[in-house]
């Protein structure tokens, strides 16, 4: 009898220590990424830049985590994979920026992979609009911004869809002015 009232006693006491535990300590802070692919809408061939910060929350304040690890990858608009492009680093503030040459349209991908114990894993995505082969790969939306002649750089054939109302005199070639 003793003894399972003892046996009651320490599962009681176990109990009460564990619910006392923080549930940071059991699941690691929270943290943040945050991803922007600049240019939205571009020409192919030009620049694309992905920018962004990871933070983590301790003791109710963000912080910068710096010289961590992210992984870059990139999911093409279409039937095709997602393929990892870079691995890069965080700054000492916790930025990072990853420069690239823009060949289609799609979505981009940072992630962190935390730390077992002590960091969340997190993700951001940002999708960039590719200018190809006569065409806009992506109409204009919410999250694809309009474009203007100065963001292709060059007379473009736009045919009927003109989603970026490039064409002024409505022949098919938009930014004439260029030619």
């Amino acid at each position: 009898m003793i003894r399972r009232i003892i046996v009651a006693l320490v599962s009681v006491f176990a109990l009460a220590l564990t619910a006392s535990v923080p549930a940071q300590a059991a699941t690691g802070y929270t943290t943040n990424i945050t991803a922007q692919a600049k240019p939205h809408t571009v020409a192919k061939g030009k620049a694309v830049v992905l920018t962004g910060k990871l933070t983590y929350k301790r003791d109710g304040k963000w912080r910068a985590l710096s010289g961590r690890e992210l992984t870059v990858r990139f999911d093409p608009a279409g039937p095709a994979a997602s393929k990892k492009i870079a691995k890069i680093k965080t700054t000492k503030t916790g930025a990072y920026s990853f420069k690239t040459t823009a060949t289609r349209s799609g979505t981009w991908t940072v992630s962190f992979g935390g730390k077992k114990g002590s960091l969340r894993s997190d993700f951001a995505r940002d999708s960039a609009c590719v200018y190809t082969a006569g065409r806009w790969q992506c109409p204009v939306s919410p999250s694809n911004p309009d474009l203007d002649c100065p963001d292709v750089g060059k007379t473009v054939w736009v045919g009927t869809k003109d989603y970026h109302r490039l064409d002024a005199d409505n022949d098919g070639w938009g930014c004439d002015s260029y030619s």
